[in-house]
């Protein structure tokens, strides 16, 4: 199934490297994050009597809860987050909510929205197989499926033109500035996907064993 297929200006990127990353403290750090955040959103405040005392006070929290029915500005937020990591970050011509940038040798895709606190997350072109390899094709496809099953960024393939069986990466999640470390938050999404190469890549080994 195609999920995303890389526009014009993008279908240079093509990246075969495999980087080393952390694994299991990232996710920790991801789910960990992702708590906070609904647990936060979900808590009601208790209710107090008024006191003169207490009027500034209780002012701030109005303006706080106005805060937060303002729009998340979750693509301003990436921007910024991605320059405090030595990225430099371009928008798309044809997309002005889709950035581009390089994130450890890897040329990384990010859909963000002012509106939303949703973003959506590609590594794409990243293996590509021909098509008359039909070993090799189903030794990935059976990975695909195994990869797929361990964590939240997912492994998906292409059919591109010239008979290429391309793979791409993807992560569908939440960017809200008021998590703590949203920084090391967003690093932890970012080096998920050299994780998941590095399982794909080990798993397809796995499958070539075991047709010999």
């Amino acid at each position: 199934m195609v999920s995303y297929k890389p526009d014009a200006e993008y279908l240079n990127y093509k990246v075969v490297g495999l980087n080393p990353c952390c694994s299991g403290r990232w996710s920790r750090t991801v789910i960990v994050a992702c708590t906070y955040f609904f647990t936060r959103r979900k808590a009601k405040p208790t209710e107090q009597e008024p006191d003169v005392s207490t009027q500034p006070e209780a002012s701030a929290d109005i303006q706080q809860k106005e805060k937060q029915d303002e729009p998340p500005h979750t693509k301003d937020l990436c921007i910024e987050l991605l320059k405090q990591l030595n990225c430099e970050v371009t928008t798309s011509k044809e997309n002005e909510n889709r950035l581009y940038f390089e994130y450890q040798g890897e040329h990384i895709v990010i859909d963000a929205s002012n509106d939303s606190y949703f973003i959506e997350m590609w590594d794409p072109w990243w293996l590509i197989v021909p098509l008359d390899d039909l070993e090799q094709m189903s030794n990935v496809r059976k990975a695909i499926n195994v990869t797929n099953s361990w964590g939240g960024t997912t492994v998906y393939y292409t059919i591109e033109e010239e008979q290429k069986f391309v793979l791409h990466s993807k992560r569908q999640c939440i960017l809200p500035k008021e998590l703590p470390n949203v920084k090391e938050y967003l690093m932890a999404l970012l080096n998920d996907f050299f994780t998941v190469k590095k399982w794909l890549n080990e798993e397809i080994i796995v499958q070539q064993n075991k047709e010999n």
